[in-house]
């Protein structure tokens, strides 16, 4: 049926920002293939791509296949060039696409076109019409075709050429034009989907790995899916070693990462590991696209996650990668780790002093061939591998493959590396690089390796193990972790006896990654099982998901990173240089929503009862508080106070009997309507610091605000604290409760403590700075009380499991109150003038 329509996609391959960007590969296809599949929905008499003469000849191919024409125009006047092509048809209406916007949503589109035309065919007039709101690449143009022939005469201007529409809207004193509102299934504005830039390629791609390959143009259902999965948000780059000398093991392991999980891996263009091309292939071989190996680090309009897998990254590379969204280490032994977000530790380590936020050597991948026969010692050794990694930068090879072939001269040994001219031994045989090696090991009897992967596997396959000693570190890890090895320096004929005897030969998984577990990791090794059905890049894909944040108090970047206070398998918290306020810098956990459950079932799991069950308690807990704050102010005739989080009111309830007049606001609107409605107290449901005060309560500043348990829940306290300084009266008191990072349970179990923190608290303070940051804010703190005394938290009343009421229990306890050691403090400040 004719419809007078013409569907023109504007193409040219000299962009400047990336050239050539309609003809790059996507998926299986050009970006070029993936737009015209889309515009070939909307019906229409004519498809046309209108590009120029230079690009005419390299687009043709692609035009043809996807049934368009191709027309050839002036390049740099693209308005001439549609003018030129429109006055050899008879079209009326022309639908105008780009040709990098490969994630088009042709159901808009049609729905426009159908908009447009329903304008000119009543009383009124159209000549130009889009819908606004849709993801930034995913819109079309709508114009009539006489009116744009019309115009082209009328301006000289050079942006009305190069760019078609502006020739109309933007001369609405002559031209109709209407920027319509897209319907709210299409309205995302916030997304971007265009190719402009090469981080703009990059996100295409991940477009098309989440999806999948289709030859049908995906749904605008499918498309805003894809825009908002994480996998395309939080893109992963796996960034591995690849400088000679390094081992091939680091690259291994992030290719086979990002094969199972579509991520990227960067080759910089100084990589120095000569086997890198021929690995690549291997793994291109079993389903890795070309378009994951990236030469290019994304800019900050798509900021990816990055993964370090390089035993000891140099500060230059942590100062490249620390700019991004997330910078997550494997095994990293570099003294500047402190700049990793996350450590995840996989292959047991030598004495780091540093802390992982999760060991998880159930992460090796083990051998999925094992052995039929179960060996033991004495078992003879037929078969031998002599394997160490792509580069042996030691030389052990040939040395141990002759002390091989003298110790076991039966045997048959297969040695991975390139046959010398003048080895005289028989029974070895010389292998290049042997693919999906893990999966062949289970043929050998005796795998020859060095400490690291290889070795894991070998013994996963159920293989003996001897370890050779490339380096003095390798000899301390094998003796630490009881693998069968020889000592550091010439290898010998004795001391491969001595190891081919040994009672480590046949080391047990099971027991040697249970006693790979350093103290620093114990915390997150107890997590380890969690992993067990799990991969390398499912944990890592999760770990991705997470949130880097600032100090909250700061709110900067420092140049160099803060300190490392504690990590855990969820969370990683520094110390502020500048202010010294204690945060979480990271964390991988589900952001807590404050609803009713909350209060209920949330609040009951931890305390044995809910909320309001527990209204009276706390109310008393209020009762105190007010005789705290009144210890400090002068007299409470006709004071005002604002309680911030005032959840159910207890503690508002508490300053109504005490003869104040108490505000409340917070979040939850269960809570809020409890307090309205059975105390008769007025309260707002409001976040804070953005509640205006002065509106909802005909208050600008009060005498007394206060937060019980409610500060530590921010993540930017700069904005709260200065709020707060702005709503109290000068003179006026300014109360709060939290968590104290200077507890008995901090001081006796630092990691423990973080560990147990809620996840839904972003700092921790300490009784030592808080005077200091809250100088700032014009708040002078007049009285610490130190609450939450627990004498069976001390690790003498554990130890001897003294019982409650006793001598020393009594004595604990006032110990406690005099050093200030509760888990819990309430700080009392007065607002002075700054």
């Amino acid at each position: 049926m004719k419809t007078d329509r013409i569907v023109i996609v504007q193409c040219r391959l000299s962009s400047t920002r990336l050239p050539g960007k309609a003809l790059m590969t996507l998926g299986n296809k050009t970006v070029l293939d993936w737009v015209l599949a889309s515009m070939h929905k909307i019906p229409a008499d004519y498809y046309y791509v209108a590009t120029d003469e230079a690009s005419y000849n390299e687009i043709l191919p692609v035009c043809s296949r996807n049934q368009f024409d191709c027309f050839k125009g002036s390049l740099t006047d693209v308005l001439q060039r549609f003018v030129d092509l429109l006055n050899t048809l008879p079209a009326k209406t022309v639908i105008r696409a780009t040709a990098d916007n490969p994630f088009l949503f042709y159901e808009a589109a049609e729905e426009s076109v159908i908009d447009f035309e329903e304008k000119n065919k009543k009383s009124g007039h159209c000549d130009y019409l889009t819908y606004s709101g849709l993801p930034h690449g995913s819109g079309v143009e709508i114009f009539s075709a006489d009116s744009l022939k019309k115009a082209i005469g009328e301006t000289v201007d050079p942006y009305d050429h190069e760019h078609v529409g502006p020739a109309l809207y933007n001369h609405r004193d002559k031209y109709s034009c209407e920027f319509v509102p897209a319907p709210l299934k299409y309205n995302f504005p916030q997304l971007r989907s265009t190719i402009d830039t090469y981080s703009d390629y990059l996100r295409a791609i991940s477009v098309v790995n989440y999806l999948g390959i289709k030859e049908e143009a995906y749904t605008y259902q499918e498309i805003l899916e894809a825009l908002n999965a994480s996998q395309v948000k939080n893109p992963i780059i796996y960034a591995p070693s690849v400088e000679k000398g390094h081992g091939t093991g680091h690259l291994h392991r992030c290719l086979s990462a990002a094969l199972s999980s579509n991520a990227f891996v960067y080759m910089p263009n100084d990589r120095s590991l000569a086997e890198c091309d021929s690995i690549i292939e291997a793994y291109k071989e079993k389903g890795l696209s070309a378009q994951q190996i990236i030469k290019k680090l994304p800019d900050e309009s798509y900021l990816p996650v990055i993964v370090t897998d390089a035993f000891s990254l140099p500060l230059h590379k942590y100062e490249e990668f620390r700019v991004n969204k997330a910078l997550i280490s494997i095994d990293e032994a570099s003294p500047y780790s402190d700049f990793s977000d996350y450590l995840l530790d996989i292959i047991p380590s030598y004495k780091l002093e540093r802390r992982a936020n999760f060991f998880a050597p159930s992460l090796i991948e083990k051998a999925k061939n094992v052995k039929t026969e179960p060996q033991s010692k004495a078992s003879p050794v037929k078969s031998v591998l002599i394997c160490l990694g792509g580069e042996d930068p030691a030389g052990l090879t040939i040395p141990a493959a002759k002390i091989a072939a003298k110790c076991l001269p039966s045997a048959e040994i297969t040695a991975i590396c390139q046959a010398p001219e003048d080895f005289t031994f028989g029974n070895v045989i010389f292998s290049p690089p042997v693919k999906d090696l893990k999966e062949k090991l289970y043929q050998y009897d005796l795998v020859i390796t060095h400490y690291g992967l290889t070795a894991f596997e070998a013994l996963s396959a159920a293989c003996k193990v001897i370890l050779l000693p490339t380096s003095l570190l390798h000899v301390k890890l094998a003796e630490k972790y009881s693998f069968a090895h020889l000592p550091w320096g010439p290898l010998s004929e004795a001391s491969f006896r001595k190891a081919l005897n040994s009672d480590d030969i046949l080391p047990s998984w099971e027991k040697l990654t249970r006693s790979a577990t350093e103290p620093a990791a114990k915390l997150a090794s107890e997590s380890a099982s969690d992993s067990e059905k799990e991969n390398l890049a499912s944990v890592i894909s999760k770990i991705a998901q997470g949130q880097r944040m600032l100090c909250p108090i700061c709110g900067k970047t420092p140049s160099q990173p803060d300190p490392i206070i504690s990590r855990n398998k969820k969370r990683t918290y520094r110390r502020c240089k500048s202010c010294g306020m204690v945060y979480m810098s990271f964390s991988c956990e589900e952001e807590k929503k404050y609803q009713k459950a909350y209060f209920f079932e949330d609040y009951k799991k931890q305390y044995g009862r809910t909320y309001e069950e527990d209204f009276d308690s706390i109310k008393a807990q209020g009762k105190r508080r007010i005789d705290n704050i009144r210890s400090i102010c002068s007299g409470f005739d006709d004071k005002n106070i604002l309680d911030i989080g005032c959840a159910y009111g207890p503690f508002l309830a508490a300053a109504s009997d005490a003869g104040l007049k108490p505000f409340g606001t917070d979040i939850s609107q269960d809570a809020i309507s409890y307090v309205q409605n059975k105390l008769c107290i007025p309260a707002v449901t409001s976040a804070f610091p953005e509640i205006d005060t002065e509106k909802e309560f005909g208050l600008s500043q009060f005498d007394i605000v206060t937060m019980w348990y409610v500060i530590e829940h921010f993540k930017n306290l700069d904005e709260v604290l200065s709020k707060v300084s702005s709503i109290i009266k000068n003179d006026g008191i300014f109360a709060f409760s939290t968590p104290s990072g200077e507890g008995v349970s901090a001081s006796s179990n630092l990691h423990a403590f973080y560990e147990n923190s809620p996840t839904d608290h972003f700092t921790v303070w300490e009784l030592t700075k808080c005077e200091n940051i809250l100088k700032k804010y014009g708040l002078l703190v007049e009285k610490i009380v130190s609450t939450g005394h627990h004498p069976e938290r001390f690790p003498s009343i554990k130890k001897n499991k003294t019982q409650k009421g006793s001598l020393r229990w009594n004595l604990i306890e006032k110990y406690s109150k005099l050093m200030r050691l509760g888990d819990t403090v309430e700080i009392y400040c007065r607002k002075i003038q700054k």
